[in-house]
């Protein structure tokens, strides 16, 4: 929890996009196996994909205002140590790996329901 809080307000539109991958992909995952062609399935499954990507570019953003929050606040101190300085970016850096995070779970998830709805619509061995 205390990761999430140090991410700063960027933390709550990756967490948004986290719950939208997850319930796209438990919604697709459930959806009956005849309507594996149904655009509506093709759709929802690349949207997982999408939420995944928007949250990182979330994190994206939020890693770059932290980071030029931080350069104005060692800027405007002067002589600042290393330390602290680099505890700065570190804190900085906690949306980009929230971000990516998400992008790695909703990448696994869009492969493996892709997978699956391919398995579903090859044709059934003649032996």
């Amino acid at each position: 929890m205390n990761f999430i809080a140090e991410a700063g307000f960027t933390s709550y539109p990756i967490l948004l996009c986290a719950a939208l991958t997850l319930g796209l992909a438990v919604r697709a995952f459930l959806r009956p196996s005849d309507t594996a062609t149904d655009p509506g399935t093709i759709a929802g499954i690349d949207a997982v994909l999408f939420w995944g990507v928007f949250g990182a570019v979330v994190g994206l953003l939020g890693t770059l205002g932290g980071v030029a929050q931080a350069a104005a606040a060692i800027e405007a101190a002067g002589s600042v140590s290393p330390s602290l300085a680099w505890g700065g970016l570190r804190v900085a850096l906690h949306p980009l790996l929230m971000g990516l995070l998400l992008l790695s779970v909703s990448l696994l998830l869009w492969f493996a329901l892709r997978a699956r709805r391919g398995a579903q619509l090859r044709p059934a061995s003649a032996d």
